[in-house]
């Protein structure tokens, strides 16, 4: 080979290198311009959140007028600041009350609650992504929720499920946190937030007691009970449980007795089976769209990658016992008081559900499979949007009934408090009927009537004093459509001397006809 040859050759291998490298540094560059940096997906994270909290917010500001059935009963309940209540805890009630009275009953305040409740559950599981994981798993393990129908559609409503899910997410970030670092600050927060979690809901106990038991399981978190920490926080959530604790001993566990009867019961085991079968399905249905979603990322690893779920790892322990042990603990006491759980039941139980999952498929986030997780997170962001749409402007129409988020609420209370003041002269300050009929009254009537449910005993309406009944007297509703148009045989027992008044009728998307009777005040002597 000549000297000239042997330089043209090696040129040309070096021409050949070049060109490899600058074809592999321009698939590089454009690979990180597909998948946004780290600094980017904060970015993502907080617009994703803020696109579901405004959406979701205005969509029922446009498309509903009405109170819903959980708001109705916590507005009646929080008025009257009681320790407890028939059915739940009284934070709910408390926190409702307040804010429509802020807002002047104005609802656009609940739906905003609604969803900041919702918006805590995505920061907390991001914030706790970020201490087990890298950013990216943090951020997709977040907003895969968007793909569980309990964080969309049954959000509009803002009831006492919806303000224990931030109290739970919130427990698991902070209380990894705390196991971590051991500073005193952390620990008390998470006896705050338990506390507040089961004054909201009693099932935040799903939460507390699977990671108490893994707390004192796993040989990492057993450590810090020889420290100030732990006994922190027990004593925190103990001390600020104590009054809601004293009114169920005193109530005779009146809200403890109503979850064990709401509760299907089933006398044998193969009935027991079939419900937990059902309850089960529901819970599969609900997440169904994320788990489609997440099997996009799904790739087969070697064997190795799967021992991530060793117990010795223990942010792998403790995501596991986050992600799986609400529903477990779940079902379990199900299965112990032989009584099958409710569907909704299982709202509370998955915030963390998302990022266990990516955290232990372990994605390679390839652009083409940013992509693709980009499609389909705005997929299961509008379709729950658009079956909204469609069903609020078109289901009345289809279906023949009235949701009852289109209820003349405000037409009843107004009509009623008006009939009422004409008759007497004086304010209309107790109403007395059924949960929604009285309800309804008593949120939208100018006087703001405390309500005597009439569906149980004096226990159920602790708050009224029948002495002030009798002086100050009280109007009574109810549907004719359900209870007939003379007055309901409870009502009349209750109070014999009520005078029948004309039927009201009020219209929504259909009309509606209301008995009502007053129950005229005495003069004091």
């Amino acid at each position: 080979m000549s000297l000239i040859e042997g330089l043209r050759l090696a040129n040309d291998r070096q021409v050949e290198t070049n060109t490899t490298s600058m074809d592999a540094a321009s698939i590089k560059q454009s690979a990180a311009h597909s998948i946004p940096a780290r600094y980017a997906l904060r970015s993502y994270f907080l617009l994703a959140v803020l696109a579901h909290l405004v959406v979701w917010t205005i969509l029922p500001m446009v498309f509903q007028s009405n109170v819903a059935l959980d708001m109705v009963e916590g507005l009646a309940w929080g008025k009257e600041w009681q320790l407890g209540y028939e059915k739940d805890p009284p934070l709910f009630p408390w926190v409702i009350h307040l804010i429509t009275s802020w807002s002047n009953r104005q609802l656009w305040i609940s739906y905003l609650a609604s969803q900041l409740c919702i918006a805590t559950v995505f920061f907390s599981v991001w914030q706790l992504g970020k201490r087990i994981g890298a950013e990216k798993e943090a951020l997709i393990g977040a907003l895969l929720l968007e793909g569980i129908y309990y964080f969309n559609l049954p959000t509009l409503e803002f009831n006492d499920i919806l303000l224990q899910m931030p109290f739970a997410a919130l427990f698991g970030w902070l209380l990894h946190k705390a196991i971590h670092a051991d500073r005193l600050i952390d620990w008390f927060l998470c006896g705050i937030v338990a506390s507040l979690g089961l004054w909201s809901r009693y099932s935040m106990g799903a939460y507390i007691l699977p990671l108490a038991l893994f707390a004192l399981a796993h040989p990492y978190s057993r450590r810090r009970l020889a420290s100030k920490g732990p006994w922190i926080l027990l004593l925190t959530a103990a001390l600020l449980f104590l009054p809601h604790l004293y009114w169920i001993v005193a109530s005779d566990f009146i809200s403890i007795k109503y979850v064990g009867a709401r509760a299907p019961t089933s006398l044998l085991l193969t009935d027991f089976l079939v419900d937990t079968g059902a309850f089960l399905g529901a819970q599969l249905l609900a997440l169904l769209p994320m788990l489609v979603v997440a099997a996009l990322l799904w790739r087969w690893r070697t064997a190795q990658a799967w021992m991530k779920l060793r117990w010795q790892n223990f942010d792998m322990a403790y995501l596991t016992t986050l992600a799986l042990g609400p529903i477990v603990m779940s079902l379990a006491l199900s299965a112990l008081a032989m009584r099958p759980l409710r569907a909704m039941w299982g709202a509370p139980l998955w915030s963390f559900i998302g990022l266990f999952l990516i955290m232990l498929l372990q994605p390679a986030l390839t652009a083409k499979r940013w992509r693709y997780l980009t499609r389909a997170w705005w997929i299961l962001f509008l379709l729950p949007i658009t079956y909204f749409v469609v069903a609020k402007t078109y289901g009345t129409a289809i279906t023949g009934n009235e949701q009852v988020v289109h209820f003349p609420g405000e037409s009843l209370g107004r009509n009623i408090n008006q009939q009422w003041f004409s008759a007497t002269r004086q304010p209309l300050k107790y109403v007395a009927g059924d949960t929604w009929s009285a309800g309804n009254v008593a949120f939208y009537a100018e006087d703001r009537p405390s309500v005597i449910f009439s569906q149980g005993d004096q226990r159920i309406s602790a708050w009224i004093n029948e002495h002030d009944v009798r002086l100050a007297g009280a109007a009574l509703v109810w549907d004719i459509k359900e209870e007939g148009s003379a007055i309901p045989q409870r009502l009349q027992h209750r109070f014999p001397d009520a005078v029948m008044q004309p039927v009201i009728t009020v219209t929504g998307k259909l009309a509606h006809r209301f008995g009502l009777a007053f129950v005229y005040p005495v003069p004091a002597l």
